[in-house]
């Protein structure tokens, strides 16, 4: 695996960290995701990166999955719980 390979794990996995620690409701959180989209684009260099683009192609599908029809994911580890 060369370096932009390697960095192309590194970048799409702090992405989906990032994302996957809160939950989207507002405008203005999709509007920073669409923002975060289009620099992890660059970032990944998509046009010359092939596994770049498929591995944040498999990032955003799994959110479209996890907000698929209205829903509004938990955080991992979220227990639900107020108290805490």
């Amino acid at each position: 695996m060369n370096d932009k390979e390697e960095n192309a794990f590194r970048l799409c996995y702090q992405f989906y960290r990032k994302y996957r620690e809160m939950i989207l409701e507002t405008d203005g959180q999709w509007s920073d995701f669409a923002k975060d989209v289009g620099q992890l684009g660059e970032d990944l260099d998509i046009d010359n990166n092939p596994l770049g683009w498929n591995l944040m192609t498999a990032v955003l599908e799994t959110f479209n999955c996890l907000y698929r029809g209205g829903n509004k994911p938990l955080p991992a580890n979220y227990f639900a719980r107020e108290d805490l």
